[in-house]
C-alpha cells in the first residue's frame, strides 16, 4: 500500500513528549529496587526508553509493581511502559497497560491525557481501526493545544496525517504533515531533525518521488545513527527498503532489508519480523520470483501482522498463483483479501481497494470468462482514474504551493540559527578584545564587528521578509502571497463549465472598536473575523489580510450561487460570535461584503484589476445600503 509504511514507522518510532536538549541527556536505567526513579524523571524517560528499550522495559516492569508513586507519578509509570511496549511492539501487554491507564482518566494532567489518546489513536491504526483513530487523535490534539509544550501537539498532528492518508484524504494529510514540519524544525534538536527528515521522505513517498524520498530517509538515518535511537534507526532502513522496492531497485531493496533485520536487534520480540518477511515476499514477487515469493508470502502470513498487510499479501500471492496457472488458490486468495477490505470501511474505494477489481479481473481471464473479465477491468480502470483525477486535480497545486511554504520557512529558520552564530561570535571576539587590554584595538575591532554585524542583520532582515508569506496578526496569507498565488494559479483555471469569485470585505465600524475599547481589543476582533472567515470557506479556497480590517477571498472552480451561499455564511458566522473584553465589555460585530464573479464559459478574458475594483465597488455599495450584508457587482 501507498501509506502502509508509515504503519510499519510508527510502530517503531513511537514519539516522545518532551524535548531533548542533546543526544546525551538519557536517564540513567538502574537495576536496583522500586522507587529509586522520581517521578519527575518518569516524565523525562524518552531518552532512556530509545537508547536501551529491553532494559528500560524491565525496570518499568519491576516499577509498575510498586506503590511508592502518587496518583500522578503512576500514570507517568504506566505511560511509560506502553510507550516502551509500543516501541518493542509487545502490543498485547500495551492494551492491557493502557486499559488500566484508563481507570486514571480522573487523575490525568492535560499532557498526559494526550499522551494517553496519542497512543490510543497509533494503536488504533495497527489494528485497522482508522475512524475511530482519526477521531482520538483530533481529541488528542486538542487536548494538546493547552499544554505550553506542543511536542505532543506536534506528534499528534502527524500521526492524524497518516490516519487522513489511510483514509484516502490525501490533501488533508499533506496540509497536517506541513503544521508537522513547521513545528518540528523550531524545537531544533537531532531527534527532530530526524523525525523532521523521515516525515519529509514520507511526504515525498506519498506524492510518487521516490528519489527524493531517498534523500530525505537517509539524513533521518544520519540524524538516529548519530544519537543512537535503533528504534529510529530501523523504521528508516524499513523505508528505504520500501522505496527503493517501489523504484524497483530490487538489489538496494534487499540490501536494505538485510540492514533492517541486523538494527531489530534492540527488541526479541518476534512481531516485528513479519515487517521483514512481509517487505522481503513482496520484493521478490514484483521480481518475478513467483515460486520463492509464495513460500515467503506464506511465511509471513504465518506471523501477527497489520490486517490490512495481510490483504496485500493475498492480492499478491492470487498474482503469482495466477503466473503459476493455480486459478483455484488465486481465487480463495482473492476472496480473502476482498474479505478483509470488507471490513475495512475506511479504506473502500481507495487505490488499495479498487486493486481488487484489476486481480479479478485477470482471475477471469484465466477462467476463460472473457465478458466478465472485461466488465472488472473496465471498472477498474474507470474508478482508479476517477480517483486520481479527484486526488490530483485541486491537490497537485495545493501541495506544491504548500510545499514551497515549508521549503521557505526551513530557510527562513536557517537564517535565523545564522544571524544568531555571528552575533556569538562577535561576543566572544570582542570578550577577548577586553582580556587583552588592548582597549584601543579592541574599539576597533568592536566598531568593524558591530559594523559587519548591522550589516549582516539588514541583508537577513530583508530575505526575512521577501520569504515571509504569511500575516504576523491572523497567521492568514498576506497581500504579496495573495496575489503571486492570484497571477500563477487562478487565472489558469480550466476554460470549462467553471467560474471565479472574488470576495473583499471589512469590519463595520471597526474604528469605533479601536477608539473605543483600544487597539487590544481591536487586534483580537481582528483575529477571531480573520480565523471566522477561513474556517468558513472550502479547502482549495484561499484567503488574506490585504491592510487594517480589510480582507479578500478568492473562491475558484464555484458558481455564483455557491459564491452567494459562502458570503451569507461568512455574514452569519461573523455576527453571530460575542466579544468579551477584560474590562467586561460584550459586544458583537458585523461585516459589510463585496462579490465579483467572472463566468468562464463567458466570451471575455479574465481581468484581475477589473475583478478586484468590482468587488471593491460592491463593498462600498453594502456600505452605503446599510452595513451587515452584502452585494454582488453588476
Amino acid at each position: 500500500m501507498l501509506f502502509a509504511i508509515w504503519g510499519v514507522l510508527v510502530s517503531l518510532s513511537f514519539p516522545v513528549s518532551a524535548t531533548l536538549d542533546t543526544a546525551t541527556t538519557a536517564v540513567p536505567v538502574s537495576d536496583t529496587m522500586p522507587g529509586t526513579i522520581s517521578e519527575n524523571a518518569l516524565h523525562d524517560f524518552e531518552n532512556a526508553i530509545f537508547l536501551n528499550p529491553q532494559q528500560t522495559y524491565r525496570k518499568l516492569v519491576t516499577l509498575a509493581q510498586s506503590n511508592d508513586f502518587s496518583d500522578e507519578g503512576k500514570v507517568w509509570l504506566l505511560l511509560r511502559k506502553a510507550q516502551t511496549e509500543s516501541v518493542l511492539t509487545l502490543y498485547k501487554e500495551m492494551d492491557a497497560t493502557l486499559a488500566t491507564v484508563a481507570t486514571f482518566t480522573n487523575v490525568m494532567t492535560n499532557e498526559q491525557n494526550a499522551l494517553w489518546l496519542y497512543l490510543k489513536g497509533s494503536r488504533m491504526h495497527q489494528t485497522g481501526d482508522i475512524s475511530g483513530a482519526i477521531d482520538t487523535l483530533k481529541y488528542a490534539v486538542e487536548v494538546a493545544k493547552e499544554e505550553p509544550n506542543s511536542t505532543i501537539y506536534v506528534l499528534a498532528i502527524r500521526e492524524l496525517g497518516y490516519g487522513f492518508a489511510l483514509s484516502g484524504d490525501y490533501y488533508r494529510a499533506t496540509l497536517i504533515l506541513q503544521d508537522a514540519y513547521k513545528n518540528l524544525v523550531i524545537l531544533n534538536n537531532p531527534f527532530f531533525n530526524g523525525l523532521l527528515e523521515e516525515s519529509l521522505g514520507d511526504t515525498y513517498n506519498y506524492l510518487g518521488n521516490y528519489t527524493k524520498a531517498i534523500e530525505y530517509y537517509e539524513g533521518a538515518l544520519t540524524f538516529f545513527e548519530s544519537i543512537g535511537y535503533q528504534p529510529h534507526v530501523a523504521s528508516t532502513l524499513l523505508g528505504l527498503a520500501m522505496v527503493n522496492r517501489k523504484l524497483e531497485n530490487w538489489n538496494d531493496a534487499l540490501s536494505y532489508f538485510d540492514r533492517y533485520e541486523i538494527a531489530l536487534n534492540f527488541t526479541n520480540n518476534h512481531s516485528e519480523n513479519f515487517y521483514l518477511h512481509y517487505g522481503r515476499a513482496m520484493t521478490m514477487a514484483e521480481r518475478g520470483e513467483c515460486n520463492a515469493a509464495i513460500g515467503a508470502i506464506d511465511d509471513a502470513l504465518g506471523l501477527s501482522g497489520p490486517i490490512d498487510y495481510n490483504a496485500e499479501l493475498y492480492k499478491k500471492r492470487a498474482l503469482c498463483n495466477l503466473t503459476l496457472d493455480n486459478l483455484a488458490e488465486a481465487k480463495q486468495d482473492l476472496s480473502k483479501a476482498r474479505t478483509i477490505f470488507n471490513g475495512i470501511e475506511a479504506l473502500h474505494n481507495t487505490q488499495w481497494h479498487l486493486e481488487l477489481d484489476y486481480i479479478a479481473g485477470l482471475v477471469a481471464f484465466k477462467d476463460n470468462r472473457f465478458e466478465q473479465a472485461f466488465e472488472f477491468i473496465h471498472r477498474y480502470y474507470k474508478d482508479f482514474l476517477e480517483l486520481q483525477r479527484l486526488n490530483n486535480s485541486e491537490y497537485v497545486t495545493q501541495v506544491q504551493a504548500t510545499m514551497e511554504a515549508e521549503r521557505k520557512d526551513k530557510e527562513i529558520a536557517l537564517l535565523k540559527q545564522q544571524t544568531q552564530l555571528q552575533a556569538a561570535t562577535a561576543r566572544e571576539q570582542s570578550l577577548k578584545v577586553r582580556q587583552k587590554n588592548m582597549m584601543l584595538v579592541g574599539v576597533v575591532v568592536i566598531f568593524a564587528l558591530l559594523l559587519i554585524f548591522v550589516v549582516f542583520q539588514y541583508k537577513n532582515s530583508r530575505k526575512l521578509l521577501a520569504l515571509s508569506i504569511r500575516d504576523d496578526l491572523t497567521g492568514l496569507h498576506n497581500r504579496r502571497y495573495f496575489f503571486d498565488y492570484f497571477e500563477h494559479n487562478l487565472v489558469k483555471l480550466n476554460p470549462s463549465h467553471v467560474g471565479l469569485a472574488l470576495i473583499s470585505f471589512d469590519i463595520d465600524n471597526f474604528k469605533h472598536i479601536n477608539d473605543n475599547l483600544g487597539h487590544h481589543v481591536g487586534d483580537e476582533v481582528i483575529k477571531t473575523v480573520a480565523h471566522t472567515a477561513a474556517n468558513t470557506l472550502r479547502t482549495n479556497d484561499v484567503i488574506a489580510r490585504i491592510g487594517g480590517d480589510e480582507f479578500i477571498i478568492a473562491l475558484p472552480r464555484t458558481t455564483l450561487l455557491q459564491a452567494k451561499e459562502i458570503a451569507k455564511r461568512i455574514l452569519e458566522n461573523i455576527r453571530s460570535h460575542r466579544f468579551t473584553t477584560k474590562e467586561g465589555a460584550d459586544f458583537s460585530v458585523t461585516a459589510s461584503l463585496g462579490v465579483a464573479y467572472h463566468h468562464q464559459n463567458k466570451l471575455i478574458a479574465l481581468d484581475v484589476k477589473s475583478m478586484m475594483e468590482s468587488a471593491d465597488t460592491a463593498l462600498y455599495q453594502s456600505k452605503r445600503a446599510g452595513k451587515n450584508r452584502f452585494t454582488v457587482a453588476a
